[in-house]
């Protein structure tokens, strides 16, 4: 950490504004447990949790392919090298313009049978015959009770009687099924039961539809730990011992290309969010400590301090992802403060808002004007989730440190 520390200090000696710093070498040992543990699937990088360039040319240079939930994410992904196979596209409401710019660029994940008759319209335009995914809302959920309505795919009770709409399609092949139920999952065994029924489901789809499954998509799921005192870290291990026991039973009946999302599982914990503290004041007793760019700069602590405001006390343990995940999902360093003093301090942005609340009622060590503040967890959902051109305020830069320690890259 030392080393990061002098780093993050030389950058904010040379640029006067807020910034994310991201670390390669927690980039690569998360790499590094998927591939040891999970020796028989293959990883998708989850464009949306965060694009910077630097940090999706690393997983595609480690074999990762990526998860594409826009069309302008699929032109990221070909502009890091990878080939059409290797992108798989998948979110609702895909337009018509959509799927003509990416037909020939990914390979498309169907949303719905109405998206299927429009990729089927578009390949005959083009005189293509192309194979498409379709995402599933499985009857299950990750808790084990019965499936849920879900604006994400077609209910799995659906696919029967819908053969005559699959056999109708004349320029479109199905070729893998997709589905995703939950993130942040850190029980073994959930994770476990959920690909266990994606196994099932696609030996469904293969014995009663008949389609030639090239790919299974298990989706996401793989979480982190974000709370210290409430959180247990995944067994892993345990995760890719009892998969490899699935691939064995189903191998027989499934030879396909079997997918995983990566979530944040890759970049969370390798990010952090720099800003320095601009001023220091006192209201009717309570200390504020005012940094540079609050919610403008990551909104997802913000978004926890809201939540805490609104939400019952049955509800905190109820994450509304990628938004919040548990109020104690962040921490907050000051490296140049007086740790011999600690201080109650609530810590806010300089937009004119009250919501640009980063933390309340927070103790850290007694800060002054020009010190910096350091949030953690800042290297999924964040940058590319805040709302960084809100009140017109310079965008916050970004920078990368590689294995070596070198500073490779800023925007």
């Amino acid at each position: 950490m030392k080393n990061k520390l002098d780093t993050i200090k030389n950058i904010r000696e040379e640029y006067d504004n807020s910034f994310y710093i991201y670390d390669e070498k927690v980039i690569s040992r998360q790499v590094d447990s998927l591939l040891e543990n999970f020796p028989d699937f293959e990883f998708l990088y989850s464009v949306k949790t965060n694009p910077f360039a630097p940090i999706v040319e690393y997983v595609v240079s480690r074999g990762f392919g990526a998860d594409a939930a826009s069309a302008e994410e699929v032109m990221i992904a070909r502009k890091a090298g990878l080939p059409y196979e290797k992108i798989l596209y998948s979110t609702p409401g895909k337009t018509r313009e959509d799927i003509k710019k990416t037909i020939d660029k990914a390979l498309i994940i169907a949303d719905s049978y109405n998206e299927l008759l429009l990729i089927n319209d578009i390949a005959k335009e083009n005189h293509a015959h192309v194979k498409v995914g379709l995402r599933i809302n499985m009857n299950f959920t990750m808790d084990g009770g019965s499936g849920i309505s879900s604006q994400f795919g077609v209910d799995e009770s659906t696919l029967v009687e819908n053969k005559g709409l699959f056999n109708s399609l004349t320029n479109v092949k199905i070729s893998g099924i997709h589905v995703h139920l939950r993130s942040q999952v850190l029980d073994y065994k959930k994770l476990y039961n959920y690909y266990e029924k994606i196994f099932e489901l696609a030996s469904y789809c293969i014995g009663e539809l008949g389609w030639e499954m090239d790919f299974v998509n298990f989706g996401g799921g793989i979480g982190i730990v974000y709370s210290p005192r409430n959180d247990k870290e995944l067994d892993i291990e345990k995760l890719g011992q009892k998969n490899q026991e699935l691939i064995q039973r189903f191998k027989d009946k499934i030879n396909a290309r079997l997918i995983i999302e990566t979530g944040r599982f890759v970049i969370c914990e390798a990010g952090n969010y720099v800003t320095p503290i601009v001023d220091i004041k006192e209201s009717m007793g309570r200390k504020y400590i005012i940094v540079q760019k609050g919610l403008n700069g990551f909104l997802r602590p913000a978004i926890k301090e809201l939540f805490l405001d609104y939400a019952s006390e049955d509800n905190l343990g109820k994450g509304s992802e990628p938004f919040y995940t548990t109020k104690d999902a962040f921490e907050f360093l000051i490296p140049d403060g007086d740790k011999s003093i600690q201080e109650k301090v609530t810590v806010v942005g300089s937009l004119c808002t009250a919501t640009d609340t980063l933390a309340k009622d927070i103790n850290l060590p007694k800060v002054e004007i020009g010190d910096t503040l350091i949030v953690t967890k800042a290297g999924s959902y964040a940058y590319s989730l805040s709302p960084v051109l809100f009140a017109n305020h310079d965008i916050p830069l970004q920078f990368y440190i590689n294995k070596d320690g070198e500073v490779q890259y800023k925007e």
